[in-house]
């Protein structure tokens, strides 16, 4: 299914019944992603899972994507299905955007997971990783994804998951240079977030990869995790939906209560 979202399509999935959660894909990551963890979750909940713009079969509105661009287009989507309130789980990217969300639509909001995210901006280190990657992708795209992407699952994984990862690699290739560059460019100029979240009032939840060497889990550990309803640190890297699926599913299933 999609929607028309400022002249650019946003495609969307909308499956179960119950209380309404929306799942947020990362970067370089679609809807798809989460089809393993679906059946779980259908049970008791109406499952919406959006392309976010510049990914999947979502279009590009235009050059830098920020986490407001597409907290508006996840807003879209919500409208449209006439939700009131949501539970937002977001991947990495996934769940950069569903922070930007809670703060624009505070009202709409019950619940935030933030699986292999986190609420702080990028330390300048890695923003200039970003723009150093943008630059590579408008002439050595494929290169710079195989390169990149292999490195977000730990050693284990690499052997254990071959042929999962090679399918998320094959979506991630599908990605275009467009979104890519925007959607790098948005998370290089996010704010940081770590003051609304430990404030917040909706119900919060981390789920983090002792592996990951985007997200510190132990030091998100000693900074968020008195600030979060529900914090879980498990086996695995930054792909944790691949890398260590069952529990993580198990450690959702938990936070949703």
């Amino acid at each position: 299914m999609e929607i028309t979202h400022k002249g650019s399509r946003i495609f969307y999935t909308d499956q179960g019944e119950g209380e309404p959660i929306v799942m947020l894909h990362g970067f370089l990551e679609n809807s798809t992603m989460w089809d393993s963890v679906l059946p779980s979750l259908l049970n008791k909940n109406r499952v919406i899972c959006i392309d976010l713009l510049g990914h999947g079969t979502s279009e590009c509105l235009g050059y830098i994507h920020t986490m407001q661009d597409f907290s508006e287009a996840v807003h879209a989507v919500v409208n449209f299905l006439q939700l009131n309130t949501i539970i937002i789980i977001g991947h990495s990217m996934g769940g950069y955007v569903g922070i930007a969300f809670a703060k624009a639509y505070p009202e709409k909001v019950k619940a935030v997971c933030l699986l292999n995210a986190t609420p702080e901006a990028d330390p300048e280190e890695r923003k200039q990783l970003r723009l150093r990657a943008n630059k590579m992708a408008k002439t050595q795209f494929e290169q710079l994804i195989r390169m990149s992407f292999v490195n977000l699952f730990d050693p284990p994984s690499k052997e254990l998951h071959k042929d999962a990862i090679t399918e998320a690699l094959a979506h991630a290739l599908q990605t275009p240079v467009q979104g890519y560059i925007a959607a790098n460019d948005g998370m290089r100029l996010r704010e940081d977030s770590s003051i609304f979240w430990k404030n917040a009032s909706f119900k919060k939840g981390m789920i983090l990869g002792e592996n990951d060497w985007i997200v510190d889990a132990q030091k998100h550990k000693e900074t968020f995790a008195t600030h979060t309803d529900y914090f879980s640190i498990i086996n695995g890297g930054h792909m944790s939906h691949i890398s260590n699926s069952d529990v993580m599913v198990k450690e959702l299933l938990h936070f949703l209560g």
